[in-house]
């Protein structure tokens, strides 16, 4: 019964982002089709085949719109229990979504093709695999460890913990350096970094990130050391075994359910921190990189 809950529950759970794909790519449609003819949205109908077909934007949309319904698809034919054929191709196709929010975003106004276009795309799967985990986790990782108690769904919590922390933290470093690349492409000085939206909206963007990394090492080298000591396991490096030595008085009449809660609380925070960090970068995308501003406008504090 409640393995039959949990696998509906994660089928819900695809179904509303993919709804919700589907409703902020139409969006992106109307937008940049009413921008770019500068027509008003009563005549949107008559210029969305113009759009559609006679511009690279309407060309990479059609390729986003393709790779939609081919989640669809899998979403629709997806077999319980999962195979990771399934989930490999559902994750390749995610790549792919990422890869035309690159080609028609700011990363392909020098080409298609470009260490541009290649860093954007990583800054892309890397967030998109850190806050995804974020709202898996803390949506649906309480309904699988319903199925479980005692010392067995601490352990289970523990590794569930460890092996998302592993992937965080391999996103966050693809996403520092890929974000610091794409940001030396648009921000050339930091006068156009404090100077324009844009480089106003990417410090706060980074304000953000701060906080989540922060939250992200308290859940990695502290409560993760400490439910595994409520197992009797104890990892055997320098740094773990310290952290836990330090934190456990401060612990001590906390039960492994008290830190299942904290835990949560932080994911919870993470995840909403982490839709600051994604609306940063939507809105960024509506705005002129620093780099394409004439020279010849001089900035407010010069």
């Amino acid at each position: 019964g409640l393995l039959a809950y949990t696998d509906r529950s994660f089928s819900l759970l695809m179904a509303v982002a993919l709804f919700m794909l589907s409703l902020t790519s139409v969006t992106d449609l109307v937008l940049r089709a009413m921008m770019m003819s500068g027509r008003p949205a009563s005549e949107l109908f008559s210029v969305l085949p113009t759009v559609l077909l006679k511009t690279h934007f309407g060309t990479v949309w059609i390729w986003r719109a393709t790779l939609l319904f081919l989640l669809f698809g899998f979403w629709f034919l997806q077999k319980k229990p999962r195979s990771w054929i399934g989930d490999f191709s559902i994750l390749l196709v995610g790549f792919g979504l990422c890869l035309t929010t690159s080609l028609s975003g700011h990363a392909a106004n020098l080409g298609r093709l470009t260490p541009t276009v290649f860093s954007d795309w990583t800054h892309l799967i890397a967030v998109s695999n850190w806050v995804g985990g974020l709202f898996f986790l803390r949506l649906h990782l309480p309904r699988w460890l319903d199925l479980l108690e005692g010392e067995r769904r601490t352990e289970c919590l523990a590794a569930g913990i460890e092996r998302f922390s592993t992937v965080a933290m391999t996103s966050v470093g693809a996403l520092i350096v890929a974000g610091a690349y794409n940001a030396s492409g648009h921000v050339h000085s930091s006068a156009l970094l404090i100077g324009t939206d844009y480089g106003r909206v990417l410090i706060v963007k980074w304000a953000l990130l701060l906080p989540m990394l922060a939250l992200g090492a308290v859940n990695r080298y502290v409560l993760l050391p400490l439910l595994w000591a409520y197992t009797g396991r104890i990892k055997k490096d320098f740094l773990t075994r310290k952290v836990t030595e330090w934190m456990k008085p401060l612990f001590r009449h906390r039960t492994s359910l008290d830190l299942e809660r904290r835990f949560l609380r932080l994911v919870m925070i993470e995840a909403i921190l982490g839709l600051g960090v994604l609306a940063c970068s939507a809105y960024m995308t509506q705005l002129s990189p620093p780099h394409q501003i004439s020279t010849a406008v001089k900035l407010p504090y010069m």
